[in-house]
């Protein structure tokens, strides 16, 4: 499973960039042939630019699906920015794949002349199945959450045989806490979060724990996680 914000938004960037790039080769698609109409033997060969709606539809779903890839820039939590970004590339999945369908149901068949699908037909029900797969992808990202527990612990109550004996019920052991402060010192060492070497001057250590860390890092987990990823400290601001 995705453990971090950077591998989950890593992966999030990467699944919006894709279905980006499958609406703008389905709004390329309106400039093939969808379908071939025949008319007293004559063949003619029909755009999918040939309907004003199922175009409009067209455009709209490629314009989706891009779009979230955007949006999620905006957005500081991981489930919303994947559900924005699946729900957006779903839509636009739907919208293209029924824009053909649409043409040739609503506008071909009223026609008197005989019609049947062509190449760019097929391509454009192809890409709106692929946004579909894609948004489903989007969603279907795994994203993991740790439980922190808080300062402040609600207290159980007394035993009986304390109550009787008249003495306190121990008290709950406190959380450990600890801050991070630049290690200033450390000349090399690899990052506990990335695993990747930590230049001079960028490393940042655990109070409690010692772990090493780049410090942009250890940031962008406490800002979701608010814990050490080793020691599991809650990490007190400086």
């Amino acid at each position: 499973m995705l453990t971090t914000r950077e591998e989950v938004m890593s992966r999030l960037y990467k699944i919006g960039s894709g279905a980006a790039a499958m609406g703008a080769i389905h709004v390329l698609t309106l400039l093939l042939s969808w379908y071939v109409q025949v008319i007293d033997g004559t063949e003619k060969y029909v755009q999918g630019l040939v309907s004003p709606y199922g175009t409009m539809m067209s455009l709209i779903g490629g314009a989706l699906a891009g779009v979230g890839v955007i949006l999620i820039h905006f957005i500081k939590g991981l489930r919303s920015m994947k559900n924005v970004l699946g729900v957006s590339i779903i839509l636009g999945g739907i919208l293209a794949t029924i824009s053909p369908i649409y043409s040739y149901w609503f506008w071909l068949l009223e026609l008197s002349s005989y019609s049947r699908f062509d190449l760019g037909f097929f391509a454009a029900v192809f890409t709106g199945v692929i946004l579909l797969a894609i948004g489903a992808l989007a969603i279907l990202t795994p994203i993991r959450e740790e439980v922190i527990s808080t300062a402040f612990t609600a207290v159980p109550p007394a035993a009986p045989e304390f109550l009787e004996a008249g003495m306190a019920a121990p008290s709950p052991p406190r959380p450990a806490t600890t801050k991070l402060v630049p290690a200033s010192d450390v000349e090399e060492a690899i990052c506990s979060i990335c695993f990747d070497f930590i230049s001079e001057g960028e490393a940042v250590r655990c109070s409690n724990c010692d772990a090493l860390f780049h410090r942009g890092c250890i940031e962008s987990w406490v800002s979701v996680n608010g814990i050490c990823p080793s020691c599991k400290a809650i990490v007190m601001e400086s």
